[in-house]
């Protein structure tokens, strides 16, 4: 025995001594319980110790799973949302063409229909024109034989 744990059984000696009135011995086997319950706590205290380290590393290598799973969920749903992303956008561009279309169909259109309508204007002034000069063309005829 070291003298730490002489100290250490005299400390216990003189506790239960005066808690229980009794006077122990060195060689008591009431000590070598103590002793053997010691022992006991130091195997336990070994054995959690594994145990702990086992759960730890368990711990970590799950902690390292979940958060490559959450980088791949994550990454699934930025790339999921850049794909709606540019499908809305082309489907924004395309409307706003087809809408661009539309317009220049519909003005292009009105502008048809505008020289269409002047055309015609033009083409009435024509025959008013033609029969107007026809008319002075037999008055003058007229005048030329009645004269």
């Amino acid at each position: 025995m070291t003298m730490t744990d002489l100290d250490h059984f005299s400390k216990i000696i003189e506790r239960v001594a005066a808690k229980h009135g009794i006077a122990l011995t060195d060689d008591d086997p009431i000590l070598m319980i103590h002793t053997l319950n010691e022992i006991l706590l130091e195997e336990n205290i070994k054995a959690h110790q594994v145990l702990l380290n086992n759960f730890r590393s368990t711990l970590e290598e799950n902690i390292n799973q979940w958060s490559q799973a959450t980088e791949n969920k994550a990454n699934s749903l930025l790339q999921a949302s850049s794909r709606n992303t540019n499908l809305l956008t082309e489907q924004i561009i395309n409307s706003c063409f087809e809408s661009i279309d539309q317009k220049i169909e519909s003005g292009f259109n009105e502008k048809i229909k505008e020289i269409a309508t002047i055309v015609r204007n033009t083409r009435q002034a024509a025959i008013i024109n033609l029969l107007a000069t026809g008319l002075f063309f037999i008055a003058v005829l007229v005048m030329v034989l009645v004269f």
